[in-house]
């Protein structure tokens, strides 16, 4: 058994949702400069080109990729050979985000659902664990905007519907946000589960877009289906027009009830604010 202080994980946790803040992941700035290759439409171009250059000067000077920095979302990988010690979990991931907040300036955005008195301290969490084989602690951190959640969606469709209805329910979502979430997306997509769990799996193929193991054969067809019709659209780079609407999307199927068909899909802006790492 492996004995892991819940109080390094606080300390992981504010670190990571910081560099978020500031720093892209490679494989985002890649997919960034590669769709700026692609991307024809002039307007579409600027767009690109505009967020290229805000990444790199949020980077060189510490200054947040948007103003929305974003409500604080974690999921903890936890080893079942790990014995945890020190305060409760739940309270030590908060704090590490309420300190990364606090501490690098960022805005707090929690507020109550009706008198929308801000909490000042961006709490609580959204905390998911999940105990896996091992003796390995894996903190993943997402900080999501208001634009992106309020576009992300669960509906339900019949069993028996067509694969063209599939794609073209799933690529409606996502255009259906327009430019109100900051195009072009990153997607994830849950196609299965049930009503509690396909949203939950739809965050995770979206923090997982670029992760292994890739999405088996039959994800990856119905996916680059999607995809081909996400950005057959027109819609663009900020909605301004253009070959680019998305950037990439995961797609993850998963067993449900032989009577239902949940869809899930997060969306996120070009900004992917996700981050991870493994004690």
């Amino acid at each position: 058994m492996r004995l892991v202080s819940t109080d390094i994980i606080k300390a992981e946790v504010t670190k990571l949702f910081q560099s978020s803040a500031y720093i892209l992941a490679e494989k985002v700035k890649s997919h960034l400069a590669e769709a700026l290759g692609r991307e024809q439409s002039p307007q579409g171009r600027m767009v690109l080109e505009t967020l290229i250059k805000n990444h790199q000067m949020a980077q060189n000077t510490t200054v947040p990729l948007c103003q929305d920095t974003g409500l604080g979302q974690v999921i903890i990988e936890l080893g079942q050979e790990v014995s945890l010690e020190g305060p409760a979990l739940f309270d030590c991931v908060n704090q590490g985000m309420t300190q990364a907040y606090d501490q690098a300036f960022l805005r707090k955005s929690t507020c109550h659902p009706l008198g929308r008195q801000n909490r000042g301290d961006n709490s609580p969490v959204s905390l998911e664990t999940i105990i896996v084989p091992g003796h390995e602690v894996k903190i993943i951190v997402l900080a999501k905007g208001g634009g992106c959640d309020n576009k992300s969606k669960l509906t339900n469709l019949p069993p028996t519907v067509s694969r063209e209805t599939l794609v073209k329910t799933i690529s409606s979502i996502v255009l259906e946000a327009g430019p109100d979430a900051c195009p072009p997306y990153f997607v994830g997509v849950c196609l299965g589960g049930s009503f509690e769990s396909a949203p939950r799996l739809a965050r995770r193929a979206l923090v997982d877009i670029f992760e292994n193991p890739p999405m088996n054969q039959e994800e990856m067809a119905l996916a680059d289906e999607v995809l081909l019709a996400i950005n057959a659209s027109g819609l663009g780079p900020m909605g301004l027009g253009g070959q680019i609407t998305a950037l990439g999307l995961r797609l993850k199927l998963y067993p449900c009830h032989l009577a239902s068909l949940p869809i899930a899909v997060n969306l996120n802006c070009h900004s992917l604010r996700t981050s991870r790492v493994t004690l």
